[in-house]
């Protein structure tokens, strides 16, 4: 095992920086680049549309990835189509870190509704192959930012 801690300890440093190049934005020119998307997403990140994703809060490095999945159209969304063309790779890192960097608020919801989604979240919905949602993105939906699963 002594033998090899140079060649862990290499691996551990190469990861670590590897995570610093992959979400290394600037949230203070994020800030600059996101009025386009506060119409939908609102200006800190927190939609007023139910429909509309919020983005505050969400990890970093969740967020570039599906910003570069959204632009090159891996990842569908009709609504987003055109909306990311004009950013390259450091805009959209300055955008992630920009709504990373923000708070989320909380929506409300009917009693039924939020007691359906515990149950659902908890323990899946076998009958329709749904998982528990617990096992990506914890016990108390703060997700797990180093594997990339966003805060619910």
């Amino acid at each position: 095992m002594t033998k090899h801690r140079p060649f862990y300890t290499l691996i551990l440093c190469l990861l670590m920086s590897a995570q610093s190049v992959w979400a290394g934005g600037d949230a203070a020119s994020g800030k600059q680049k996101v009025e386009s998307c506060n119409a939908c997403h609102g200006a800190d990140g927190n939609s007023l549309i139910p429909s509309n994703p919020k983005l505050a809060g969400q990890g970093e490095r969740y967020l570039l990835k599906q910003l570069k999945n959204v632009q090159t159209g891996e990842r569908e969304i009709a609504m987003m189509v055109g909306q990311l063309d004009h950013f390259n790779d450091q805009d959209l890192a300055d955008i992630a870190a920009f709504y990373a960097a923000q708070t989320q608020t909380h929506s409300f919801s009917e009693e039924k509704w939020v007691n359906l989604g515990r149950e659902i979240y908890r323990n899946g919905n076998p009958d329709r192959g749904i998982p528990s949602c617990t096992g990506c993105h914890g016990p108390s939906g703060t997700g797990n930012a180093p594997a990339g699963f966003p805060m619910l």
